[in-house]
């Protein structure tokens, strides 16, 4: 009988203990992005710098480049996610004013990233292509 009640006791905890392991992972806040960093390929022209956390409200924080621009970023789908809108855009066929826009997102665990980009920024008639960068930290 007492084996019969260890056994039961095991098959009982064993459930609520992997509950308890998965809510831990699953309640973990995401990898933050601080610091600075900078092509794995050493331009020194495309330095970044993150300040990243998160609240209640979420993961969100700061991008700043040494090219003089900063803009908020957010943490979704597992990467932190920013936009930057540049001046020297287009002026469109249709006469309306478009602003270079370019989105970059990161993952924080591999600093693999993506960068988006229209060939003619916001105008009909541009190509969206995505190319990837690889960062390293360097501050």
């Amino acid at each position: 009988m007492t084996k019969v009640l260890r056994t039961l006791a095991t098959a009982v905890a064993a459930p609520a203990i992997v509950g308890v392991a998965l809510a831990a992972s699953a309640a973990a806040d995401p990898l933050l992005l601080n610091g600075t960093y900078g092509s794995a390929d050493g331009d020194p022209y495309n330095v970044l710098t993150f300040v990243t956390g998160c609240g209640a409200a979420g993961c969100a924080g700061t991008v700043t480049s040494n090219q003089g621009w900063s803009t908020p970023t957010t943490f979704s789908g597992g990467r932190w996610i920013f936009t930057v809108s540049k001046p020297g855009g287009l002026t469109c066929d249709d006469g309306h004013y478009e602003p270079a826009v370019i989105s970059m997102s990161v993952d924080p665990a591999t600093l693999a990233g993506v960068v988006s980009s229209d060939s003619n920024f916001g105008c009909a008639g541009g190509i969206v292509t995505q190319s990837p960068f690889q960062l390293q930290k360097v501050g």
